[in-house]
């Protein structure tokens, strides 16, 4: 809006603006005569639209009389505010300019503003001078429009104004809109799921070519050719834009989107296929049909933003009501036969459809990098879900391979006890009722105690401490009374309704027995004391003998497997001097966490 606010500026009162003059048709670029009786008067701007006219030609001459100073002071101006298609001017018959080439591809000014200098020793002397305007086009696209003839410092500002406005921001517009669409292609041939970006990209791409038409001047193509491509573009921007906005808003309605590709399918075969007529009007019927669509698309982008309320879907209806808008106010212009209108206007859609499609392709390219982030935040989860999954399935699978060679062990455990069981058991009973003597038949008994002790013993069930203690307590003193030792017992407190794994109690009482088993046969001990505490949670076993002592003896299987089941309990064993003399032996462990269920009755001694 400012840009046209800016177009609007005021003439200059010394500038006089050429509104009648006379017309001669006539195909041939030479200066025609003055005195030729062709001459007929001509009211600007004039339409080439009368019957009769098409049949006269596209091109013609026209004469203008300009009053001037003989002696400005300085140089004066030919400025025409649009060349339609072409023009060459002449000042008192002397050439001063054109807009270029008249041969095809012929120089398109149908848009661009012109400026012809006028050295001041070319006016006349008398302030009588003609201005001779050569205009050549194409059937029912040709036209001349106002102009104005007066000092050059007042025309040249207009002129690089209008310019810069029309021809100059309209190319960089162009390009803007054509690296859009480039842009936009190319994520979508990255993202071939998302056609958003595919029908973005044609719809930039034909209103890139609809811009070319304000900024381009030496034509790649002939103009008739230019000018069916320029009216299909705007068929198949509108069809196009149609299927990006309902891609934006995320619906589909193929019978309105089928409708447009249609009409924009059948306007091209129009434009061309037909004649000069069909490409003027029936194309710009099919212009106006398409142009129309941008009212459903601004009441269809209002209706949905009701729904959603989403910032980016008002944005696209401002958008598409300012295009609808300036699309309105240049289809006034194209037609119009006011001179005021015109010399104070310019042409807005291509100032508004790039400026829309740019904000509107940021928007895209934001939603896209919001949803990659998305994605890429989706698969960093599922990547951390995957990790813990495996994890868990490892960690299944170790306790899985630990349960199949717990059950390996178990089951090797099993077959082992039977064959102990089997075979050594019944030697040792047979060795209990043939012994001929009764330290044979006691040993066969205590062994085979313990070879039932050890085939019946589980690790993990659950026995009582107080129990198990009390198992180890006659078992100790049976032996020391055997050898005539006294024994002294101390359980210690709290233990009652302390339960232990069978384990736990199976390896406390072995190292007991060998301790004791060192001190009666090793240190001929007359008394052995047995201590037992629970500090802090740790269990302490404390065996005492009144023997011979530790000197000169070295470790032998004994201890070192007393040290093997102190480790297997987590704990610590040592041997010392006691302070009368003797051994004392000390363990301290861990007491380990129990399976109330576990709980089992029977003893971890005997069988």
């Amino acid at each position: 809006m400012a840009l046209y606010l800016c177009s609007g500026v005021a003439a200059a009162g010394e500038t006089l603006q050429l509104l009648s003059g006379e017309f001669l048709p006539e195909t041939s670029m030479r200066l025609p005569d003055d005195d030729d009786p062709r001459w007929r008067p001509a009211r600007l701007p004039d339409h080439w639209e009368q019957p009769g006219r098409v049949e006269e030609g596209s091109s013609g001459w026209y004469r203008f009389r300009v009053e001037a100073p003989a002696r400005p002071g300085q140089p004066w101006g030919l400025y025409f505010l649009r060349g339609g298609i072409n023009l060459a001017a002449y000042f008192n018959r002397s050439f001063v300019g054109d807009g270029g080439r008249f041969d095809e591809p012929m120089a398109f000014n149908a848009n661009r503003p012109l400026l012809f200098t006028l050295p001041e020793k070319m006016l006349a002397a008398d302030g009588h001078n003609l201005v001779h305007v050569y205009l050549r086009g194409y059937p029912h696209f040709v036209g001349m429009f106002p102009f104005e003839a007066g000092p050059l410092r007042e025309l040249q500002p207009r002129h690089e104004l209008r310019s810069l406005l029309q021809t100059q921001v309209g190319f960089g517009l162009m390009v803007l809109t054509l690296g859009s669409a480039l842009f936009s292609f190319t994520l979508y041939l990255r993202n071939r799921d998302q056609t958003l970006y595919l029908w973005f990209a044609l719809c930039a791409a034909g209103w890139s070519i609809f811009g070319a038409n304000m900024s381009v001047r030496d034509l790649p193509l002939p103009g008739r050719y230019w000018l069916a491509l320029v009216h299909s573009s705007i068929d198949w921007a509108c069809a196009l834009q149609l299927m990006f906005v309902h891609r934006f808003l995320g619906l589909r309605r193929p019978r309105v989107e089928g409708l447009m590709l249609a009409l924009a399918a059948a306007g091209t075969l129009f434009n061309f296929l037909g004649g000069w007529w069909t490409l003027r009007y029936v194309g710009s019927v099919f212009n106006l049909i398409s142009l129309l669509s941008l009212v459903y698309c601004v009441i269809f982008a209002f209706g949905r933003r009701k729904v959603s309320g989403r910032g980016d879907v008002t944005m696209l209806c401002a958008g598409l009501l300012l295009q609808l808008l300036f699309a309105g106010h240049d289809y006034g212009l194209t037609v119009t036969r006011s001179a005021e209108w015109y010399r104070h206007s310019i042409f807005m859609m291509h100032f508004v459809v790039p400026l829309f499609l740019t904000v509107l392709g940021w928007r895209i390219l934001d939603r896209s990098l919001v949803a990659r982030r998305d994605v890429e935040d989706a698969n960093l989860q599922l990547e951390t879900r995957v990790a813990a999954a495996r994890r868990a399935l490892e960690q299944a699978f170790e306790r899985r391979c630990e349960l199949e060679r717990q059950q390996a062990m178990l089951e090797e455990r099993e077959r082992i006890h039977r064959d102990l069981h089997d075979d050594l058991g019944a030697k040792l009973l047979t060795l209990i009722h043939s012994g001929d003597s009764e330290a044979t038949v006691e040993l066969a008994r205590a062994a085979l105690a313990d070879l039932r002790e050890v085939v019946s013993l589980n690790p993990e069930d659950v026995v009582n401490l107080r129990g198990v203690l009390a198992e180890m307590e006659a078992e100790a003193l049976q032996r020391a009374l055997r050898a005539q030792c006294r024994l002294r017992w101390d359980y210690p407190q709290d233990c009652c309704h302390l339960e232990v794994p069978s384990g736990f109690a199976f390896h406390l009482a072995r190292i007991l027995r060998e301790a004791v088993s060192n001190g009666l046969r090793h240190g001929a001990a007359a008394q052995i004391g047995v201590a037992f505490r629970l500090v802090h949670g740790e269990f302490e076993m404390r065996i005492a003998d009144d023997g011979c002592g530790l000197e000169g003896s070295q470790p032998g299987v004994g201890m070192r497997g007393m040290c093997a089941r102190a480790e297997a309990l987590r704990g610590r064993i040592h041997w010392r001097r006691g302070e009368a003399g003797g051994t004392v032996v000390e363990l301290l462990a861990p007491l380990p966490a129990t399976d109330p269920d576990a709980a089992v009755n029977g003893s971890v001694l005997m069988s």
